[in-house]
């Protein structure tokens, strides 16, 4: 029993020595702990100081790829200045097949944030939290950190620039289009076809431009391109389009207030009857319409309703050139007379509509692919012109306006609009409070285009000008032709130079100048000098 109880006690004392020690080892282990704590906050701390007392950006920060650490903001700042000015005047072409424009990205008034970009690289670590500074500082060197610039353009510019870049496509594609024709609807079936991919080339010339910042020599984008097809023919939506309730014109002359007349106008034969035409596979459709006029025509007003001359414009072209002086005037008949209310929106496409044979339209010269072609309509495009300087003379709003592919005659670079049934259109809105006339007369070699109407409170002096900015030369382009001798030549046509314009629109009140605003930036491909040559190695050759 003794023995026992003494071995009992030894175990106890045994046992409470090893407490002890654990004990001991525990609260060795917590100041171990602790120092080691104290140890990586006083290193965090005066990390953290450290960082904070250096202004410049921490190691591995990048901004669009470009290695800015070390660097404090002005330095930063001078060099992304010294890129981007270096690249805003470098010219950028766009290509697809034969096709070309030339751009700069400071005609697109590119606008960047790479101000908020460095004011970001310079503020990593630098939170007002340390610990979280310190573990963004550490996970950046080992990481690295890259910002992306973001880029801004100015739209209007952009779809100045885009907009002829289709215009010569071979398989472009056509919509579907409507025109009243007397008293039948037109319906013309659209192509299917490539069309601009518009989301494609905002995405390349961003990524061209993040190239050029990071030093890459890129000057060239493939135009991306997607294929499109015609929706189907929806006549109900065209029908409720067309539908008009007859209307008489009116006007007050003590008000000043014009109500301009409208024909009343639905289909001549049954919904049902007319679906059934436009389901047949046809390129062209004609449904006949119930035209009823009004009692009372704007004509029937007299020139009371449209007594100040607003604008007016006047361009010249050869008279003894028959066909297109046959096409000049026909189309100056057709939007002559016309009328339209505040709001009203004028179409050139479909007050003119198409230009075939069947109308009176005669084949003469156009332009297509850098070459001046014969098509039937050739000439039409200087009415259009000449009516857009008379709109905006008048202080219209401009809804949609092209500029051509090549430098024409009859007005100066970035005062003329281009047309193209199906694709290309001038469109204007009557913007002022009252109604307006256009009157249009083509005789004897000069093409007249005036808007009358009534003048508001507020009138401006409008002044168009326009510059050309650059200067594309032409190409000469040798043809062989078997007729003539190896070392005989014969030039068939000119050629012409292209060129980059900049048009301008000034308000003036009393002679004092209002505004000054740009109207558009132009592109213009120059035309080919062709040759005939009998040498037929030199056949083929562009020069």
């Amino acid at each position: 029993m003794i023995i026992l109880n003494y071995t009992n006690r030894l175990v106890k004392i045994r046992m409470e020595k090893n407490m002890r020690r654990r004990e001991k080892r525990k609260f060795a282990w917590i100041i171990k702990l602790l120092i080691i704590l104290f140890c990586l906050l006083m290193f965090s701390t005066i990390f953290a100081l450290i960082t904070s007392m250096n202004s410049n950006i921490i190691s591995n920060v990048k901004i669009n790829n470009i290695q800015v650490s070390g660097l404090d903001r002005m330095q930063t700042e001078k060099k992304f200045e010294s890129i981007i000015n270096k690249i805003m005047d470098e010219e950028i072409t766009l290509k697809h097949g034969e096709n070309e424009k030339k751009f700069t990205l400071k005609q697109m008034e590119l606008e960047t944030n790479i101000n908020d970009k460095i004011y970001e690289a310079c503020t990593i670590g630098r939170s007002s939290n340390i610990f979280e500074n310190n573990f963004k500082v550490v996970q950046t060197m080992i990481n690295g950190e890259n910002l992306d610039i973001d880029f801004k353009y100015n739209e209007e510019i952009m779809q100045s620039i885009f907009s002829n870049l289709d215009t010569e496509w071979e398989g472009k594609f056509v919509d579907n289009t409507y025109y009243i024709d007397g008293e039948n609807l037109v319906i013309v079936r659209g192509k299917k076809g490539i069309v601009l991919d518009e989301e494609g080339i905002r995405n390349a010339i961003d990524k061209l431009a993040r190239d050029k910042i990071e030093g890459k020599e890129i000057n060239e984008i493939d135009i991306p391109i997607m294929e499109k097809e015609p929706e189907s023919i929806d006549i109900e939506k065209i029908e409720k389009d067309i539908f008009k309730e007859p209307k008489n014109a009116s006007y007050d002359k003590a008000r000043g207030e014009l109500t301009i007349h409208s024909n009343g106008i639905e289909l001549g034969i049954e919904l049902e009857e007319a679906k059934k035409i436009v389901q047949e596979e046809k390129e062209e459709y004609i449904i006949p319409l119930q035209i009823t006029m009004p009692q009372v025509t704007t004509d029937m007003l007299g020139e009371d309703a449209f007594p100040n001359v607003l604008g007016k414009f006047s361009t010249r072209y050869d008279a003894s050139n028959k066909n297109r002086a046959t096409n000049i005037e026909l189309a100056s008949e057709a939007i002559n007379g016309k009328v339209f209310a505040p709001g009203e929106r004028f179409s050139f496409n479909s007050v003119v509509g198409p230009t075939p044979a069947s109308k009176g339209y005669l084949p003469a010269g156009a332009y297509s692919a850098g070459e001046l072609v014969q098509s039937y309509g050739g000439g039409v495009c200087q009415v259009s012109s000449t009516l857009y300087n008379a709109v905006l003379l008048s202080n219209l709003k401009i809804v949609e306006r092209y500029n051509h592919s090549s430098v024409v005659s009859y007005v100066d670079p970035g005062r003329d609009a281009t047309i193209s049934y199906g694709s290309r259109d001038f469109k204007f809105e009557n913007s002022r409070k009252y109604g307006i006339k256009i009157m249009a007369k083509a005789s004897n070699g000069i093409l007249d285009m005036e808007i009358r109407g009534i003048f508001e409170d507020e009138e401006y002096e409008i002044e168009i000008s326009s510059k050309k900015t650059d200067t594309v030369p032409c190409k000469t382009k040798y043809v062989y032709d078997s007729t003539l001798g190896e070392n005989e030549e014969v030039v068939e046509s000119g050629g012409a130079n292209g060129a980059k314009s900049i048009a301008y629109i000034t308000k003036k009140k009393n002679g004092k100048e209002i505004s000054k605003e740009v109207l558009s930036e132009d592109s213009y491909n120059p035309m080919s000098k062709i040759v005939k040559t009998g040498n037929r190695s030199k056949a083929g050759k562009e020069l």
